[in-house]
């Protein structure tokens, strides 16, 4: 019987990364603050899809999965900025 295969998780700085869709989610699904980023616009270029608006914020992780309470949000051109703003923010409000 072959091995079942291990799925390695997405990380970015040391944070897993989940994506459903157009919605990205960052952050540890067991804390108590997510970041959650959607992709609103983009275009494909090439046969690549580029992101050309993301909208983000950071939400209450205590409920359902996409129903919290959005405490801080904002909007960027690009998602390597919404993810580099992002995850800020949520360092941030963690360390309260």
């Amino acid at each position: 019987m072959a091995a079942a295969k291990k799925h390695k998780e997405l990380t970015y700085k040391d944070k897993p990364v989940y994506r459903k869709g157009d919605v990205i989610y960052y952050g540890d699904l067991s804390e108590r603050l997510i970041l959650v980023m959607e992709i609103v616009d983009s275009e494909e270029k090439n046969g690549i899809k580029i992101t050309k608006k993301v909208k983000f914020h950071i939400q209450d992780n205590t409920g359902e999965l996409g129903k919290g309470v959005n405490y801080r949000s904002g909007e960027r051109d690009n998602l390597y900025r919404a993810f580099d703003i992002g995850a800020w923010w949520l360092r941030d409000a963690l360390s309260l």
